[in-house]
């Protein structure tokens, strides 16, 4: 009978373990973080209490935008209303970084590079401080994997109210971030120079996700602070890619920096055609535009991109 109760005893405990293995109790607040985000309004806060949502669509400024995306590790984010008139540049802001997320209530940017007057502000400070980047610590309440807001300061009133943009393709062996590390110049079709691009003197990163994507292109190494350039530029939109016939397509809608033309959803179609070298490096090349940084008697140029994330 003793030996029946303790084999009765073992099952359970076997099952039991085997239940806890199968259905582990973990906090899906690093996965929920993770998307597109799409800023909606300011949320106002009284001893910490929201008492009312301001929507960007009902404000003073109804074509306010702000996107921001995390992915892995990294963070970059885009808007058209953070900007200085007496700036050579005329177009909105963005940074690109690194992030931890330690909560559904905290969470830190490190930003270390942007567009606009992120991007400048961002290389005072790297220069004066004697760092590669920029600390934010952020106050956040990550409702759930749709919904989250998030506050600059603590003492703060106002939260930035954020939703989740829902993905407009399966996922792809494109999806990721990726930094461009060499330029090539085409003269009539016909690859004719290659320059690498040094991080300290251009940065361009590009996070692409679910059919949407995202980049920022720092020139801040680049030009001086006097001169348009400075301002890099940056930019948000959709994306299609074709792979079977080696072709991505993107739709740019806003941007940033020097970036400043606005364009409807699948309207301002451009066409690169891709080559992937393996998964984790691909050349874009564009045969409509020659580029910053080559050859000046160049046609076209290919931009080779190297997976970050």
């Amino acid at each position: 009978m003793i030996k029946k109760i303790f084999f009765v005893l073992l099952i359970i405990l076997i099952s039991s373990c085997g239940n806890n293995q199968t259905k582990p109790n973990v906090d899906s607040y690093e996965e929920d973080i993770l998307g597109f985000w799409n800023r909606v309004g300011t949320i106002q806060l009284m001893n910490g209490i929201e008492v009312d949502t301001l929507a960007f669509k009902d404000s003073e400024n109804p074509d306010n935008k702000q996107i921001k995306a995390y992915l892995s590790d990294r963070v970059m984010w885009l808007n058209n209303f953070w900007k200085d008139s007496t700036a050579p540049w005329k177009g909105g802001s963005g940074g690109y970084g690194k992030f931890n997320i330690y909560s559904r209530d905290s969470l830190t940017e490190l930003m270390s590079n942007g567009t606009g007057l992120m991007g400048s502000g961002l290389k005072e400070y790297k220069v004066k401080q004697g760092t590669s980047s920029q600390a934010w610590n952020m106050s956040i309440n990550l409702v759930n994997s749709e919904t989250f807001s998030q506050k600059n300061s603590a003492e703060s009133n106002y939260a930035e109210y954020w939703e989740k943009l829902p993905d407009l393709a399966p996922k792809s062996k494109i999806d990721g971030v990726w930094k461009r590390v060499y330029e090539i110049a085409y003269v009539n079709d016909i690859p004719v120079d290659t320059t690498s691009a040094p991080g300290d003197v251009i940065l361009d990163v590009k996070i692409m996700s679910g059919g949407r994507y995202m980049y920022q292109l720092d020139l801040t190494g680049f030009a001086e602070p006097n001169e348009m350039l400075y301002g890099g530029l940056g930019g948000y939109g959709s994306f299609e890619l074709d792979i079977e016939n080696n072709m991505l397509y993107e739709y740019q809608e806003w941007g940033s920096g020097i970036s400043t033309p606005t364009f409807d959803p699948k309207v301002n179609k451009q066409t690169h055609e891709i080559t992937f070298y393996n998964d984790d490096l691909f050349l874009q090349i564009d045969k409509s535009n020659s580029g910053l940084i080559n050859n000046s008697e160049a046609t076209g140029r290919g931009l080779v991109y190297k997976r970050i994330k």
